[in-house]
């Protein structure tokens, strides 16, 4: 006779699941195992929260420890949605602050698609995850940050003003958990590498990045794969168009 309900042993702690809870669970995460050797705690809550859709944290269990076990089940979306709620532009509400001394002023931030941020200080893009805990930060030769761009929530782009001492271009594709330089990005026009500055940064869906430049005595837009960082093309701005800071 079959039962509706299944034993689940996590790590000497068992637990009694609907089959239907547990059906549901293998389909969006790994709970499909019948011993499971995590945090019986933080499965519990876990398990407390995919029943009821409401987080409730006992104080002997560490935030990060929630978050880290959440993840391994693919629940974080749902404990991020339980933690900070349906966003609504009309009822914002501070939720946390970032400490620490900044070499300049804010010119830019960029929110990242899993809840974190990038903050660019002068020379300096600083990043946070969505506990907003700081990663190492980044920067291209230490030069003025113009835009950042997430390409997603592991890769991230930055445009800089351009070192004359540099051959290669002021834009600099980099790891956002480790924050080290994957590639940078040259430009050439007309079989000739150009020392340029690059500014506003943008994507599309076929891979493609799309950047403002400014040369020496020239502008435009430069197109390059995300995959492989390589130039695709370049739209040169004509001598009267002011407005290549676009």
């Amino acid at each position: 006779m079959q039962t509706d309900k299944v034993r689940v042993n996590v790590r000497g702690k068992i637990f009694e699941i609907t089959a239907a809870t547990f059906e549901t669970a293998r389909r969006n995460s790994v709970f499909g195992e019948y011993f499971i050797d995590r945090n019986p705690d933080c499965f519990c809550v876990l398990l407390d929260l995919f029943g009821t859709c409401e987080l409730h944290v006992p104080p002997n269990i560490p935030e990060k420890l929630l978050y880290r076990e959440g993840h391994y089940y693919g629940l974080l979306d749902h404990v991020k949605t339980a933690k900070w709620g349906t966003f609504d532009s009309n009822r914002l509400r501070l939720t946390g602050t970032v400490s620490g001394q900044a070499p300049n002023y804010c010119i830019a931030i960029r929110a990242s698609p899993d809840g974190g941020c990038a903050v660019s200080h002068g020379g300096i893009v600083r990043v946070y995850d969505w506990m907003l805990e700081e990663h190492p930060p980044m920067n291209l030769d230490y030069q003025s940050i113009n835009d950042i761009g997430w390409i997603d929530s592991e890769n991230i782009v930055i445009s800089s003003c351009q070192s004359p001492s540099k051959v290669n271009g002021g834009m600099g594709h980099f790891s956002s958990s480790t924050c080290d330089l994957r590639h940078r990005y040259d430009l050439n026009y007309e079989n000739y590498a150009k020392i340029f500055t690059a500014r506003a940064i943008c994507f599309n869906s076929d891979s493609k990045i799309f950047a403002s430049c400014k040369g020496s005595g020239d502008g435009g837009i430069g197109v390059w794969d995300q995959v492989t960082g390589k130039q695709i093309d370049f739209f040169l701005f004509i001598r009267w168009f002011s407005s290549w800071r676009c």
